[in-house]
């Protein structure tokens, strides 16, 4: 998982390999449905489901796009460079 910093579950700045980037532009936005048939796990509802943002973001210099995804359940980010 990464450190997100949002305003209403929009990202706008994030952690990644050591570095502080700031989301210039977000790109793109959608949802990933979960898998039903795991939903329920040790008593909590948990199907993967999570929403995502493409986010053109850099530290400083040329920007770098990013694909973001939040976790439903756990509100857990994951960051991934395209």
């Amino acid at each position: 998982s990464s450190d997100v910093c949002s305003s209403d579950l929009q990202p706008l700045f994030f952690t990644w390999r050591g570095r502080c980037y700031q989301v210039h532009s977000i790109l793109t936005r959608w949802r990933k449905a979960g898998e039903w048939w795991q939903r329920i796990t040790n008593s909590e509802i948990n199907d993967g489901s999570c929403s995502a943002w493409r986010v053109e973001a850099a530290p400083e210099g040329s920007l770098t796009v990013f694909d973001l995804e939040r976790d439903d359940a756990s509100g857990l980010w994951r960051v991934t460079v395209r």
